[in-house]
């Protein structure tokens, strides 16, 4: 009996430690990702015009608000840059994970060519609201 009852304490103590921590402590890094693609071609936006568009969106979960057609949502635009998030309809980042520095993730595994940049980036799961597949985060020309 005294066995089941300290596995019992030991189980409910670690059942309110993770209650008990802040979402950021729970979820993976902050620019977690599973899956990234460069596309840049002559065709891409400037990174400057994508660094400015980044700024309207420093605190945004980016959150996917079209239910239909293309499946994504345009989150801004600055210049030749169009920054959407794409997949199911609502689907998003948790609170205080920055779809910002998804971008500058992007920014950073994409080097730019002839001052340009274009593609998406998958952030990991447990970033995502739901944390159900198929949401990106992408630069495209405005």
């Amino acid at each position: 009996m005294f066995k089941l009852a300290t596995i019992y304490a030991l189980l409910l103590t670690c059942a309110l430690a993770v209650q008990g921590t802040s979402l950021a402590e729970r979820a993976c890094s902050a620019t977690q990702y599973t899956d990234h693609k460069c596309e840049t071609t002559g065709g891409s936006p400037f990174v400057a015009d994508c660094q400015e568009a980044m700024k309207q969106i420093t605190s945004s979960p980016c959150n996917q608000g079209n239910p239909s057609g293309s499946h994504c949502s345009t989150e801004a635009v600055h210049g030749s840059c169009k920054i959407d998030a794409c997949g199911p309809h609502n689907k998003g980042l948790h609170t205080g994970i920055k779809c910002g520095d998804y971008l500058q993730k992007l920014i950073n595994l994409c080097p730019p060519w002839e001052g340009r940049v274009g593609g998406y980036i998958v952030p990991d799961g447990c970033n995502v609201l739901d944390g159900s597949g198929g949401y990106r985060l992408q630069f495209s020309h405005s």
